[in-house]
């Protein structure tokens, strides 16, 4: 019997072209997380999952996630005049490490921003490359991706309305806390204040909240003033 190996083939159809092609994804059973900041960035022993959530078409190029939607009508000639004809390397179908994982999210941050997808999904791609950053240390990289995080965060609160009360509990924790990492304490505790009396919160994210609140109160305390 052969041995299962941590990557399998899955397989996509491309948005952009429609052509069917696969890519790596980890398999369940092989995923190790030995560690969790607390903006939700994982730690994982072996083979990153995060690394092969953008899938890469390797005929056109166009790069996506489950999440994102057709390609609009629209936007069809801009995509294919702004990316389709410039992006030069396509293949990514294979296994990849941290520096090709930065790549690839960068290419679906922007094929997505193109498309106009949803601020919230690209705010999670900022999040993800602000955790890729994190890991080779890199702080004004991670800070940059962090505050267009926070940003794109606020527009989706601002904006999608038909996002789950979980979905937006979460965008407000995550714009506290990201604020907080950034070092504006004070506007931390603003959005995480937010979701201290909401009754209902679930239980894994007020555990967070009250953490992070009492933190970032002890910082403001320590810097004798708001940042």
């Amino acid at each position: 019997m052969a041995k299962l190996e941590p990557l399998y083939d899955k397989r996509y159809q491309c948005l952009f072209c429609k052509e069917k092609f696969t890519n790596k994804k980890v398999r369940s059973s092989f995923i190790r997380q030995v560690g969790r900041d607390t903006d939700f960035c994982g730690y994982f022993e072996g083979e990153n999952p995060y690394f092969y959530d953008v899938a890469v078409c390797p005929y056109c190029g166009y790069a996506f996630t489950v999440n994102f939607g057709p390609v609009k009508k629209d936007r069809r000639e801009l995509i294919t005049e702004q990316y389709i004809k410039k992006i030069k390397y396509k293949d990514y179908t294979g296994s990849r490490d941290l520096s090709t994982a930065i790549k690839v999210y960068k290419l679906a941050y922007l094929t997505g921003s193109l498309n106009q997808e949803k601020s919230s999904l690209l705010a999670g791609l900022c999040l993800r490359l602000g955790w890729f950053y994190r890991y080779n240390r890199n702080v004004e990289e991670e800070q940059r991706y962090l505050r267009r995080a926070s940003e794109l965060y606020q527009e989706a609160y601002a904006n999608e309305d038909t996002a789950s009360p979980g979905e937006v509990h979460l965008w407000v924790y995550l714009i506290g806390e990201l604020e907080g990492r950034l070092g504006n304490y004070g506007l931390a505790r603003q959005w995480l204040g937010r979701l201290l009396h909401v009754p209902d919160l679930e239980p894994y994210l007020r555990n967070l909240l009250l953490d992070r609140w009492e933190y970032y109160r002890e910082r403001m305390d320590n810097d004798g003033k708001e940042n």
